[in-house]
């Protein structure tokens, strides 16, 4: 196992842990599949223990503005924007399962409680509030690149998904073109355009590789932000 996804087994095991204390519900869902949607009832807080999804911001206003915010993946949580204080009881994203996902969920008061009761629980939710903007903010600065920088980008941002040996990346099957099509709001011809200019990623066994370092160079050399 390497040294980057062992800190990730110990905080799901940790998290797990947690949650497996107030009989949590096991649920699964098939690719595809819509996990929560934006405006609807949160009635918990779910943690991703296996699979990927895939999340939407959309604007309270205009209803009809979806930005993508990217990927979750395991021990990410989904609803855990009902601890913000202005919160109104309604899920603020959409997700929608890329790959098969397994959740453990916990219904609104037994995660309140374990969030009183569990100091590595607070932690990381606290954490990852504040990362809430941030992501936001960082998808709509995506949204401003150009086709190359945005997949550029977006690789890297996937890399935590994917298997890594000497250096090299293979992201899972479901992280293909459509998927990065949609998280970039480009058309598939443009992603497959931008894959061919970027140095080492290419396809190997239906699965998209590629060396984080070189292209983090070339992003450095190419990017058109400061």
């Amino acid at each position: 196992m390497s040294t980057s996804v062992r800190p990730i087994v110990n905080l799901v095991r940790d998290l797990e842990g947690v949650f497996a204390r107030y009989a949590p519900f096991r649920i699964q869902y098939a690719p595809d599949e819509l996990i929560c949607q934006s405006g609807s009832y949160a009635a918990g807080v779910y943690l991703v223990t296996a699979g990927i999804a895939q999340e939407w911001y959309v604007d309270r206003v205009n209803k009809e503005s979806e930005t993508p915010t990217g990927l979750l993946g395991v021990g990410d949580l989904i609803g855990s924007e009902l601890m913000l204080a202005e919160d109104v009881d309604l899920h603020r994203t959409s997700c929608r399962a890329v790959s098969c996902v397994s959740l453990s969920f916990l219904e609104r008061s037994a995660f309140e409680a374990a969030m009183e009761d569990h100091q590595v629980l607070r932690r990381f939710v606290m954490a990852r509030l504040a990362e809430r903007g941030f992501d936001l903010s960082r998808a709509l600065w995506r949204s401003q690149l150009t086709a190359e920088e945005r997949v550029c980008t977006l690789l890297l941002d996937s890399t935590r998904f994917g298997e890594s040996v000497g250096g090299v990346v293979s992201l899972p099957e479901e992280i293909d073109l459509r998927l990065l099509a949609g998280l970039t709001y480009l058309s598939l011809r443009k992603v497959k355009q931008a894959c061919e200019a970027f140095p080492g990623v290419k396809w190997k066994e239906r699965r998209l590789t590629f060396s984080p370092d070189e292209l983090a160079r070339w992003r450095l050399d190419t990017a058109s932000w400061p």
